[in-house]
């Protein structure tokens, strides 16, 4: 059984990274090479960037572990039903992804420190404030709380600094962090209204690019 999960990962790993190359060269076509659209791989980032990351983060990085009930009824690839999971949101609320069965939803990984998460997050709010209604959907912010430097309150700072309206979920102990096996930042997953995985994105997007990625997601 051992070797079969560490198989399963493996492959997960390989299919992540081929993802994250696809979708570069896809966003970037999309976005015409926008600045600040890269990945936020710890490898990647510049001195600054990695000096602003908290030390406990740089050692947790590689954790990806996930229990096997976790992955049994449900998967991350493109067709697979999104795994379930329950947060609590920064205004004090109990939700499940399965609450927005229905609706498609933007499901995305973030975190205060972030530089293409602060590329991002006005991006979302554009879409969000003109969209959301229309194309049937929800965004649903999880912030990496267990990785920030004050925690609730990191987040709670860069909510009112970029003024954003859609829900904000704290992943205290980063369970659904690696629950979804996020290895880059900001992580997105979009599901359709069948609680369906239908795209993955493993770097900042905008809102052109947001727009047709929900329009296409069935």
């Amino acid at each position: 059984m051992k070797k079969w999960s560490m198989l399963i990962s493996v492959l997960i790993i390989i299919s992540m990274m081929t993802i994250v190359i696809i979708t570069r060269q896809e966003i970037k076509k999309e976005t015409g090479g926008m600045p600040g659209y890269e990945s936020a791989m710890m490898k990647d980032m510049s001195k600054g960037e990695l000096a602003e990351v908290p030390e406990e983060w740089r050692v947790a990085e590689g954790d990806d572990s996930v229990t096997e009930d976790e992955e049994k009824e449900s998967g991350l690839a493109r067709g697979d039903l999104a795994p379930d999971f329950e947060l609590t949101t920064l205004d004090g609320k109990t939700v499940k992804l399965s609450d927005y069965r229905g609706k498609k939803v933007m499901l995305n990984f973030w975190a205060s420190w972030c530089p293409p998460c602060r590329t991002e997050m006005p991006h979302m709010e554009t879409y969000y404030k003109e969209y959301k209604d229309t194309d049937n959907m929800e965004i649903l912010a999880v912030n990496m709380t267990k990785t920030e430097v004050n925690k609730e309150e990191s987040a709670k700072e860069f909510v009112g600094e970029y003024g954003l309206t859609f829900p904000i979920l704290l992943d205290k102990d980063s369970k659904v962090m690696k629950m979804y096996r996020v290895m880059a930042y900001p992580t997105t997953y979009i599901i359709n209204t069948e609680g369906v995985i239908t795209d993955i994105v493993v770097s900042a997007i905008d809102d052109k690019f947001l727009k047709k990625i929900i329009d296409e997601s069935k």
